[in-house]
């Protein structure tokens, strides 16, 4: 099996998703759209089973962007036409929100950012299997937002925005949380985002919580990729 990790960021990787990915013996490739001249590989849909879309600091709110989100707009849209599975993260769910029909915003309420719980909105979801709590411990990084499709499942909640995870047939997932950043992660973070570093301390405090994001975050992303 193979799978394309779309990166918008140096910074802003797979995390824990990698390893989840190695252990169900995927091939794993890179495509970092942050670097000029770079290229999707063509027809990328038709080649890997499982598409990937990160995080990262663009816009899909911007219309100055949209000649850069095209190849990754018509990369989801075809990937869901031929039925191959699609995850994005933060600024690819949005990505995906908008190929289902959703507009992306700038949040009215400000930014989200740190710690935080989402509310899981139907328990009985094959994502959530083995899940015995009623909300997940998640990180928050983003400004933009988006209604969830009308033709997708809410599945994650969070008292600032509701649209925090939703799913598309069980084939395309979008998480606006973050499940999958190490504690590794959130240092490059720390120093890269203002807006981190004003909101949590690198300390022990914030590697509990990052393991307590990882170990349910864990499960939901295997349950995703196990669909």
């Amino acid at each position: 099996m193979r799978s394309l990790i779309v990166r918008f960021a140096d910074c802003e990787g797979p995390g824990i998703i990698e390893s989840i990915l190695r252990e169900k013996g995927y091939r794993i490739t890179y495509h970092d759209s942050y670097k000029k001249g770079l290229e999707l590989v063509p027809s990328s849909h038709q080649i890997f089973d499982l598409i990937i879309l990160m995080g990262g600091p663009n816009s899909v709110a911007n219309p100055a962007e949209e000649d850069f989100f095209s190849p990754y707009l018509s990369l989801v849209e075809n990937a869901i036409a031929t039925d191959k599975k699609i995850l994005g993260i933060c600024l690819g769910s949005q990505i995906l929100a908008k190929v289902l029909g959703s507009n992306v915003v700038k949040g009215e309420k400000g930014e989200e950012v740190g710690f935080g719980n989402c509310k899981i909105l139907d328990a009985s979801q094959k994502v959530f299997a083995n899940i015995s709590t009623s909300e997940l411990p998640v990180f928050h990084l983003h400004e933009d937002t988006y209604e969830i499709p009308k033709t997708a499942t809410p599945l994650l909640s969070s008292e600032k925005y509701s649209s925090q995870m939703f799913s598309y047939k069980d084939k395309a997932f979008g998480i606006q949380c973050h499940l999958e950043m190490t504690y590794p992660m959130l240092e490059v973070w720390h120093k890269r985002f203002s807006n981190v570093s004003k909101t949590i301390s690198l300390n022990e405090e914030t590697k509990k919580k990052t393991s307590e994001v990882n170990a349910s975050g864990k499960i939901v992303l295997q349950n995703i990729i196990n669909l």
